[in-house]
């Protein structure tokens, strides 16, 4: 099964567009925006208005952005990337849920879910700001989702035609990355102290 992402940078390589970006008009953003409007709670505005790597934006800055934004719905058990491909994509979790699977190179068949993304979460960031950075862990539809996805040509877009707003989404993406390594790092301290004390114990016996 071939996956999303290999489906885009074919694509991209036959000149074919397979993406619809994302196009709701001021008026209408702002309407569906506004926590006052009757429009229901999932429109794409009020999503980005709840997703908190992008708290720091107003209304007109995270319209701007949705234009270089895209919408794919995925069936379950739809690849959106795999394990050693090349990253190309930054993903919002619409609705639904992925899961983040790693398999062990030198463990044949071995399957290991790292985690599961749900609602408001969000994926593959180190795709927008490494160049050619290798997936770690294939990212599969655990059931129905749509994804909000930006590409790093949208990216590359964006830097030339709003260099601002650009500037604050890789901002507050540097700043998510580091968070997760702030975690991971405390989650491995924690096993750490873990393990030494199951050595100190088992010593003793």
């Amino acid at each position: 099964m071939n996956s999303y992402e290999n489906e885009i940078k074919n694509a991209g390589e036959k000149k074919q567009n397979l993406l619809t970006k994302i196009d709701i008009s001021m008026m209408k953003y702002l309407w569906l925006a506004n926590p006052l409007s009757s429009a229901r709670k999932g429109s794409i505005p009020r999503f980005l208005r709840n997703v908190e790597i992008l708290k720091d934006f107003s209304d007109n800055e995270l319209r701007i952005l949705a234009k270089y934004m895209h919408s794919r719905k995925f069936a379950e058990g739809d690849i959106v990337f795999r394990q050693g491909e090349i990253g190309i994509g930054f993903y919002f979790v619409y609705s639904g849920h992925v899961e983040l699977i790693y398999a062990n190179p030198s463990i044949e068949h071995e399957l290991r879910n790292v985690i599961t993304f749900d609602e408001y979460s969000y994926f593959g960031e180190l795709a927008l700001l490494q160049e050619n950075h290798p997936r770690q862990a294939t990212a599969k539809a655990s059931q129905r989702c749509e994804l909000i996805g930006v590409f790093k040509p949208d990216l590359d877009h964006l830097i030339d035609q709003h260099p601002k707003i650009a500037a604050k989404l890789i901002q507050a993406i540097s700043i998510a990355i580091a968070d997760r390594l702030y975690h991971l790092a405390q989650e491995a301290s924690k096993l750490q102290e873990r393990l030494q004390q199951w050595e100190k114990k088992h010593d003793l016996e």
